[in-house]
């Protein structure tokens, strides 16, 4: 079990960024270089080489999205487990459903997941998430978590697999910063999910939330 007062999971610090080559880049610097600090996000206004699946570029204008990277060292969630890649099945439905209630408590119940871990909205996609781990022999030591997100943005590049906004759904503009907080608050809650109910919990679902095909 958790502790009766929780540990902050994700979010603090928040360290924004004007340009960046990629948050998940960053933030693994950070790890690497050991000035990491469990629960960090990186958030930029823009990526010049954004990541996305499979190596794919991840198109977004300056300022107008939601990009951003959490990294969590698996020793502060219990210390006292062994963390392997087994348990990361678990961990990356949980990260999507986070993504998945934030985006649909927005956009409305039409937000569904494509998997492996992209955010719908009908047949458009609105997000996507690369999630990164870190094992020192069979232990998991560390993960990040990117994160981009469709926000303001209305026009894309033609070659973009047919995307879709916030502001294009909704019609209002979105605030980046209380956005921000708000996926935080998802995220954290899905992850405390996950590791309360466990992973067989989290996996049912996501599979509840996964478009069919």
């Amino acid at each position: 079990m958790l502790p009766a007062t929780p540990i902050i999971l994700l979010g603090a610090p928040l360290i924004e960024l004007s340009t960046v080559d990629s948050t998940n880049i960053y933030a693994m610097k950070q790890i690497q270089e050991q000035m990491a600090v469990s629960g960090s996000c990186y958030r930029a206004d823009f990526q010049t080489h954004g990541k996305g699946q499979h190596g794919r570029n991840w198109e977004s204008s300056l300022g107008q999205n939601l990009l951003c990277s959490y990294i969590l060292e698996l020793k502060t969630l219990k210390s006292e487990q062994n963390w392997g890649p087994k348990d990361q099945i678990g961990f990356s439905a949980a990260v999507a459903l986070g993504v998945h209630a934030f985006f649909s408590k927005i956009a409305g119940e039409e937000t569904k997941i494509k998997k492996p871990n992209d955010i719908y909205w009908r047949d458009r996609k609105a997000g996507g998430i690369l999630i990164e781990n870190i094992l020192r022999g069979e232990a998991w030591t560390w993960s990040v978590i990117g994160i981009g997100c469709n926000i303001n943005q209305t026009q894309f590049s033609s070659d973009a697999p047919n995307p879709v906004s916030l502001k294009q759904i909704t019609g209002k503009h979105g605030e980046i910063t209380s956005l921000q907080n708000a996926l935080t608050q998802a995220l954290d809650h899905s992850i405390r999910s996950w590791l309360v109910e466990g992973p067989n919990a989290t996996l049912e679902a996501f599979e509840r939330q996964i478009i069919k095909t």
